[in-house]
């Protein structure tokens, strides 16, 4: 067995202030409120877990977009400054 570290990954996080339904294709939409534009959810994002209010949709630096429940990613990460 062998132990494995993450490395520290810097992320811009959006908290979900809004569920839309899903569309035909099993998508959906997450409102994060202010100025920026809803995210749409695949079906594959959502595999792992349904988006709700106070979640998380999580963009790392090299553009990976995902979704994070609010217990696991405020315990995960910190503000920075």
């Amino acid at each position: 067995m062998a132990k494995w570290t993450a490395n520290p990954v810097e992320v811009d996080a959006f908290v979900i202030d809004c569920v839309g339904d899903s569309d035909n294709d099993g998508s959906l939409y997450v409102s994060v409120g202010g100025d920026h534009d809803p995210f749409k959810i695949t079906r594959e994002m959502a595999a792992r877990m349904k988006p709700t209010v106070g979640d998380y949709v999580v963009i790392q630096s090299d553009g990976y977009i995902y979704l994070n429940p609010k217990a696991v990613f405020e315990r995960k990460y910190h503000p920075n400054g």
